[in-house]
């Protein structure tokens, strides 16, 4: 009784010509502003999803690669503590000495030839003509990875230079290395564009033995550039571990990076 009385006396109020119009227009509202926050809902929950999704699928290969970014992490933290305390001349002095068994014009030769590899003479160029091919291909997200890994590794190296600035050693064979020595500038170009061919290798299709066999020359050419920098007593040989340690480094949070973005993608 009480309900109808009171269904009576409001509905007319609601339903007259100047209530009505505003009530309309402000359910509307609300209906939007609903719809918006359900759609935020949608898209939360799907990322959630895809999260928990990529979790599960790599969550074991993840934690391999962090494990492995945290050990170069240690390694070079070790590395540095020894540079810059001093106590790393045995290990230069001793490389120094075992090199020195090998000087010779032809070896020179060879390792100026070797360590040509690692100018930006040859790695842009290079980098350019990988980028260029995945353009051609509609392949962007590989020539983006590599344009990014290409940049980000040239302003690491310089970065680390002025952060530690050490000299070069003493009696170069060549003349013409300028700037601070640790950690070494072509030993990391090396690993690097060594460590971008790698993966570019690893993600084809071919048989898992003809990768392996085209991986040996390809990781021998990035510890050659490195070696060649020690021989011609340009860079110390913990300035090549440097830039190794700083490679692995480089390459773990570009790996979760890329499975962040790339292989959740995967998943919608």
């Amino acid at each position: 009784m009480l309900v109808s009385i009171l269904l009576e006396g409001t509905l007319p109020f609601f339903y007259s010509p100047t209530i009505y119009p505003f009530c309309a227009s402000y359910s509307g509202r609300i209906q939007k502003i609903m719809l918006k926050h359900l759609r935020s809902l949608t898209s939360r929950d799907l990322l959630v999803k895809r999260t928990n999704v990529f979790l599960k699928d790599f969550s074991i290969e993840l934690l391999v690669v962090a494990g492995f970014f945290l050990t170069s992490l240690w390694l070079f933290y070790f590395l540095v503590h020894l540079v810059i305390l001093g106590k790393g001349d045995f290990i230069d002095a001793s490389a120094f000495r075992l090199f020195d068994h090998y000087i010779s014009p032809v070896h020179t030769r060879l390792a100026i030839s070797v360590t040509f590899f690692g100018t930006g003479s040859f790695l842009i160029p290079s980098y350019l003509l990988i980028v260029t091919f995945f353009i051609r291909k509609n392949c962007l997200k590989y020539a983006l990875m590599v344009s990014v890994m290409a940049v980000s590794s040239l302003l690491l190296g310089w970065l680390l230079k002025e952060l530690f600035h050490r000299p070069r050693p003493l009696h170069p064979l060549i003349s013409g290395a300028g700037g601070y020595s640790f950690p070494s500038g072509h030993a990391l170009g090396g690993f690097v564009f060594s460590g971008v061919i790698l993966c570019l290798v690893w993600l084809t299709k071919r048989n898992t033995w003809i990768k392996t066999v085209l991986s040996i020359p390809i990781v021998l050419f990035g510890f050659m550039i490195g070696l060649s920098r020690i021989y011609l007593h340009v860079h110390y040989a913990t300035d090549v571990m440097g830039s190794l340690f700083a490679t692995f480094i480089w390459f773990s949070i570009f790996y979760i990076l890329y499975c962040l973005i790339y292989r959740s993608t995967k998943l919608e």
